[in-house]
């Protein structure tokens, strides 16, 4: 199984003995994709029937492998081989999986979803030069937004879009940012 990590932030690395022995010392050793030596090394403590654990925070985006050992001593110098050795795969990124779904959520929201654009204001031409999006969680809540209000139920997020024109409706630029 892959754990999904968050670079700053801790992640709980952690092992079970099958047989609940809770007087082991077990050590998780951290290696970086393709390295022969490990990144960090954690001595996990026991938590509760046989399971152990500790936190460990990544500083660098990539894929790492746990490689879980068991020892019968403190000092890590037995290896307890009545237990196998174990690995995990360690997945870290920049963003998290929220972060991630949060902002595939304004996407959709950009291209439209659950979108309401009011307080525009057009030129002579009848251009439009400015308004204001917000982005709604359901179709129930975008259809409760009035023009001009200050809904925040189910609201996600707001922009501002501004555009000038070159000439007689000839966009010039477009611009539209979060606010």
């Amino acid at each position: 199984m892959a754990l999904p990590a968050t670079v700053g932030t801790a992640v709980p690395i952690a092992l079970i003995l099958e047989d609940g022995n809770e007087l082991q010392f077990p050590q998780a050793e951290i290696y970086a994709q393709g390295a022969t030596t490990p990144t960090a090394t954690i001595d996990l403590g026991h938590k509760a029937r046989g399971s152990y654990e500790a936190d460990w925070t990544p500083i660098v985006v990539g894929t790492y492998r746990a490689v879980f050992i068991t020892y019968a001593d403190a000092g890590h110098t037995i290896e307890n081989i009545v237990y196998s050795r174990a690995i995990e795969q360690v997945f870290v990124t920049v963003d998290s999986i929220d972060d991630l779904s949060a902002k595939i959520v304004r996407i959709l929201g950009l291209v439209h979803e659950n979108a309401f654009i009011d307080n525009t204001v057009h030129d002579a031409f009848g251009s439009l030069v400015a308004a204001r999006v917000r982005l709604f969680d359901t179709k129930a809540n975008v259809e409760a937004a009035t023009d001009g209000g200050s809904e925040t139920t189910g609201l996600l997020s707001t922009y501002e879009i501004e555009s000038t024109f070159e000439a007689n409706c000839r966009l010039g630029s477009y611009r539209m940012k979060k606010v």
